[in-house]
């Protein structure tokens, strides 16, 4: 019986998974992300010839302590947006050809032709807007998405943390062992 429980008990750093690759992998230390800057100066662009918008605003980018200009096509990354990807971004000067849409704080009520235009309301954080089209109103979130290079360090990394772990496994194998010699009747002579 005794056997068989140091037998398991040799095994067990082995069948479960390391711990320096289980932290490696499931801590977050290394992940940063990319959201709306606090103030993202968002502006709206009517890309009509794509039916679609390009949106333009402000990033910042935790891992690097930055804000940069961003812009997408609004439509065309909604579902990427949505699930917490990186949009497709294309470069801001593609607004130059294109028609604003008016941003409000709120939406206006004075306006008599309101129904025929288009239209954004900015949230009062700026994380998010609502496009008036017509009768449709149509709410969006500017993207926050991770910014994938932690992944790419977890991948670096894994090699050192496997070692690590076959290492630490090792040590605790040889420990056991010399306990089990030493508490066993068996005995080696030197001639």
């Amino acid at each position: 019986m005794q056997r068989q429980l140091w037998t398991i008990t040799l095994l067990l750093p082995l069948l479960t998974s390391g711990c320096a690759t289980n932290a490696l992998w499931n801590k977050t230390q290394l992940d940063a992300w990319n959201e709306p800057a606090s103030n993202a100066n968002v502006h709206l662009f009517d890309a009509s010839q794509r039916k679609d918008f390009l949106v333009v605003y402000d990033e910042y980018s935790e891992r690097h302590d930055s804000i940069h200009t961003r812009a997408y096509f609004l439509n065309q990354n909604q579902g990427r947006a949505v699930q917490g990807q990186k949009p497709h971004f294309v470069s801001a000067r593609a607004s130059r050809k294109l028609p604003p849409v008016p941003i409000f704080q709120t939406l206006p009520e004075s306006s008599t032709n309101f129904s025929q235009t288009i239209c954004a309301v900015i949230s009062t954080n700026g994380q998010f807007f609502t496009i008036y089209s017509g009768k449709e109103k149509t709410d969006y979130n500017l993207p926050v998405y991770n910014d994938g290079q932690g992944q790419i360090d977890r991948i670096a990394l894994t090699p050192i943390a496997v070692v690590a772990d076959a290492t630490i496994a090792g040590g605790v194998l040889a420990v056991l062992c010399w306990y089990e010699l030493g508490t066993s009747d068996y005995s080696v002579s030197v001639h």
